[in-house]
């Protein structure tokens, strides 16, 4: 049945079945007939509730225009900016922030009690003076032994006085390192580390006031031994040496009893046991030696000398045949120095990793 014979309620809704007896025909109509009728209807108004058809528009091949909206406008486009080049920004580096008055008071009451703590448990303690005096004894007592056993009948005696009466560094050198293992290794021993990096947390402070007080205990006794026993060279076994080099190689020597008390301080630090420490620092100073001994080849012996601590070190006691040493005075003492440099960045490291 045409949609136009339907009743009014039902012309809207073609989902409906059909009355009874009633069969819808399914076939389109033909398209042209359809579209005829379609714009009849609209030519002639017969559908009051659509507007008329628009004017159907003829495609054009411009571009400009498109088929349906008409004319084209195109979008406004900015010119394109050429990159300009930026002004190059340096790294500059930032200011250094200073400490205030009082920050500074702080660290330096810090600093103040982490010393008067280590002074009053290295002077406190009973084998300290055995040992402070244990250097001066084993010092000048060896070099005195070796002066008076060298026969000298002339005005001036051949040889290096200066270095011959210095000889009681090589023992007095073991001497200062026992001191300065036991004031690290003491407290390991009877568990005094514990208390002491609890009341002081600062543990590279604690070191570092460590390192102050025994340089401090070992200057003035090296200073009198070494003094002692350059005299005695010179007095017993007179030579024709400048004053200069005999200061050079006393304060050297002060300088390198110094430096072992650091190494030994380190060593004792990183191992944590007195006794271990100390076969550690004498083993690392009489190694070298021993080894440059054996060695069968001269070239291998210097290297050994010249690496060695201690044959390295004393080097800067000779007054006389420089050009045949295997190493320079100061820069045998800087190789000492860096074993001791090394020793303590050891020990900082190694305090900083553990628990105590």
């Amino acid at each position: 049945m045409s949609r136009d014979l339907l009743p009014p309620e039902r012309r809207g809704n073609h989902d409906l079945p059909p009355p009874p007896g009633e069969h819808r025909d399914r076939t389109p109509p033909p398209l042209d007939d359809r579209a005829g009728s379609w714009e009849a209807r609209h030519q002639r108004g017969t559908d009051p509730g659509r507007l008329p058809a628009a004017p159907r528009r003829t495609p054009t091949t411009d571009p400009q225009h498109d088929l349906t909206t008409g004319p084209r406008d195109e979008p406004q486009r900015e010119p394109r900016r050429e990159p300009t080049a930026q002004p190059r920004h340096e790294l500059t580096a930032e200011p250094r922030r200073e400490l205030t008055a009082e920050q500074r008071r702080g660290l330096a009451a810090e600093w103040r009690r982490y010393l008067r703590a280590e002074w009053t448990k290295l002077r406190t303690a009973t084998e300290t003076v055995w040992l402070v005096l244990g250097i001066v004894a084993a010092t000048v007592g060896v070099g005195l032994v070796v002066v008076l056993n060298i026969p000298c009948t002339t005005e001036f005696c051949g040889g290096d006085p200066t270095k011959t009466g210095l000889t009681g560094v090589q023992l007095g050198q073991a001497v200062v390192a026992i001191l300065a293992v036991l004031a690290v290794g003491g407290e390991y021993s009877t568990g005094m580390i514990h208390g002491t990096l609890a009341a002081m947390p600062r543990r590279t402070g604690v070191l570092a006031a460590k390192a102050v007080v025994v340089t401090a205990v070992i200057a003035p006794a090296a200073a009198v031994a070494v003094a002692v026993s350059a005299l005695a060279g010179r007095h017993f076994l007179p030579a024709d040496a400048s004053w200069t080099s005999v200061l050079r190689a006393t304060g050297g020597s002060v300088l390198y009893l110094m430096l072992i008390g650091l190494l030994a301080l380190g060593v004792a630090t990183v191992v944590r046991n007195a006794a271990a420490a100390v076969g550690v620092v004498l083993a690392l100073l009489f190694l070298f030696p021993i080894l440059a001994a054996a060695a069968p080849d001269p070239t291998w012996e210097r290297h050994l000398l010249q690496v060695g601590p201690m044959t390295a070190g004393l080097a800067v006691q000779a007054t006389t045949g420089l050009d045949k040493l295997p190493i320079g005075p100061w820069a045998g003492l800087a190789v000492t120095a860096a074993w001791a440099v090394g020793a303590l960045l050891a020990a900082v490291i190694a305090l900083e990793a553990r628990d105590a």
